[in-house]
């Protein structure tokens, strides 16, 4: 995260916007969502878990297992913005 912020920061100088910084605050506000919450933090466990076992990435459960990390991140996207 810190790298990611460093990165916002120094894009937003470069640029003269704030953009960067919005993004990296959205992603920042996701994150804090999704560790607040023991629902989610278990749900995005258990799909990394699946990831890192399976062996490619044509297999089922691998597809799943991103399919709900897009989820579990979606859902902390939106709670964070209300």
């Amino acid at each position: 995260m810190e790298q990611q912020k460093n990165a916002a920061f120094s894009l937003a100088v470069q640029h003269d916007t704030l953009g960067p910084i919005h993004g990296w605050m959205a992603i920042w506000a996701r994150e804090v969502e999704i560790e607040r919450r023991p629902d989610l933090l278990s749900r995005r466990r258990s799909a990394l878990d699946v990831v890192q076992r399976t062996s490619s990435k044509e297999d089922p459960a691998f597809r799943s297992a991103m399919d709900e990390l897009r989820a579990v991140e979606d859902e902390a996207t939106r709670s964070a913005s209300e």
